[in-house]
């Protein structure tokens, strides 16, 4: 809608009119009245005294492995408490950062019970201990915790890496990669833990390792068993290698003396990758290749796989060429 010049002064005349009015001129000194006695009220309600309900949470510590919890800790207790207004305020404000909380250390929970009681005098003294002086503790809810529990079996386990890792190109470890501890303890149902082997690390990839590497990797527990350790530290040590070759007969052990066993080639070829400390360390008697002939005799072919039936223990990296013979047994005349 447009006004026309006329209706527009005529509005113009009206306002101007009623802000030079006695009763707008007075309005500013009713409006100060208002602040002024809001101030009060609100001064007098903060140093006032009401009951008021705060939540406070409950945090659990040193949970040990060995145990099931038989029920649902409580997360949760309600404080019915009495103070100032400034004090609920401070505690409003408070709990929007960081929520009142209590800690219960469980580490000293005995193995031989089935029940931990955190008494009403044990707890009380958690909770006013969070609380300001002014603060007055009415009644909280739950009154105590008790915690109900009972021991589970346990296993020994070696402990075993799941994933990738690798050294850099032209490199190689020097020995096998450390576990720190090797072993875990887990706890759980006995028949899971009968058919548990092994604990590994979650999966883990790492590649291009070409100096002292150390890395802490977590454990992963099957369903239902709990672990005495969570997380485990893996090191290793790296070195350029360059390769080593030797020449090695073919051994079969096990010949009856009626019996002559003969190899096709006879001789094979070993190569090694070996870091360059230790390449002068290295030599042919280190290694050995050998067939049984009760194996040999049950074959329906004539052809052997080959293995390295003696090595070092930190050698891991090596060819033998060809990996697969052929062989033929001969009776001995009389």
């Amino acid at each position: 809608m447009i006004l026309k010049p006329k209706n527009k002064e005529k509005i113009k005349g009206k306002t101007e009119a009623f802000l030079s009015s006695k009763g707008w001129k007075n309005a500013p000194v009713f409006l100060g009245f208002i602040v002024l006695a809001s101030g009060f009220w609100m001064l007098q309600y903060f140093q006032e005294k009401f009951e008021f309900e705060i939540p406070m949470k409950v945090n659990y510590m040193h949970i040990p492995a060995g145990i099931a919890l038989s029920d649902k800790l409580p997360q949760i207790i309600t404080l019915h408490v009495q103070d100032k207004g400034s004090a609920f305020l401070n505690y409003k404000y408070k709990s929007r950062k960081q929520p009142l909380s209590i800690t219960i250390n469980m580490g000293t929970i005995s193995l031989n019970r089935t029940s931990y009681l955190i008494d009403p005098s044990t707890l009380y003294a958690l909770i006013t201990d969070q609380l300001f002086a002014t603060t007055q503790l009415k009644t909280y809810s739950p009154d105590r915790i008790e915690i109900n529990y009972s021991p589970l079996a346990q296993k020994e386990l070696p402990i075993g890496i799941h994933g990738t890792i690798s050294p850099a190109f032209g490199y190689l470890f020097l020995d096998s990669i450390r576990i720190e501890p090797s072993q875990v303890i887990a706890f759980g149902a006995k028949n899971a833990l009968d058919t548990l082997q092994i604990i590994r690390t979650k999966a883990l990839n790492y590649n291009n390792i070409n100096n002292h590497w150390t890395v802490s990797a977590e454990l992963q527990a099957p369903e239902g068993i709990h672990l005495s350790i969570d997380h485990v530290m893996l090191s290793a040590e790296t070195e350029e290698y360059t390769e080593k070759t030797f020449e090695l007969p073919v051994l079969c052990n096990n010949i009856p003396s009626n019996r002559k066993i003969h190899f096709f080639p006879s001789t094979i070829e070993l190569s090694v990758k070996v870091g360059l400390s230790k390449y002068s360390q290295l030599s042919k008697t280190d290694f050995e290749i050998a067939v049984n002939y009760n194996d040999l005799k049950e074959k329906s072919s004539t052809n052997c796989s080959l293995t390295l039936t003696q090595k070092p223990r930190w050698v891991d990296n090596y060819r033998i060429i060809p990996e697969v013979i052929e062989f033929l047994i001969e009776q001995k005349s009389d």
